[in-house]
């Protein structure tokens, strides 16, 4: 099989549960086998998350890809979807703490120049 025609592969859980779309696999360099794959979760047309999933958890490549393990896709979503929020609420909070030090440094400056 070409790399060509693994990539893109619709890939199934142990439950025959559609996981996603092969979009990434990684090698050896030594050997040349196949280490890990990296398999889209496609929540809609605009969102998406990669997982990366072990050689040693696909059960059988044919048609699709079967995994012998399961992937609750909705779980990974919105855990990614959480952790996405939380370091925008960080990033807000460092940016807020930022303008009050530049306003800060500001100030001193015109008491100095008052003076």
């Amino acid at each position: 099989m070409k790399i060509k025609e693994f990539l893109g592969m619709l890939v199934l859980d142990s439950n025959a549960n559609e996981v996603g779309k092969i979009v990434d696999a990684e090698f050896d360099k030594e050997t040349g086998k196949l280490t890990k794959i990296g398999i889209s979760l496609r929540k809609n047309i605009l969102s998406s998350s990669v997982i990366e999933v072990d050689f040693d958890d696909i059960k059988s490549i044919g048609d699709y890809v079967l995994l012998n393990i399961d992937i609750d896709k909705e779980a990974i979503i919105k855990e990614k979807e959480a952790k996405e929020e939380v370091a925008e609420e960080e990033a807000e909070e460092e940016a807020a703490e930022e303008e009050a030090e530049e306003a800060e440094e500001k100030e001193e400056a015109v008491e100095i120049t008052v003076e």
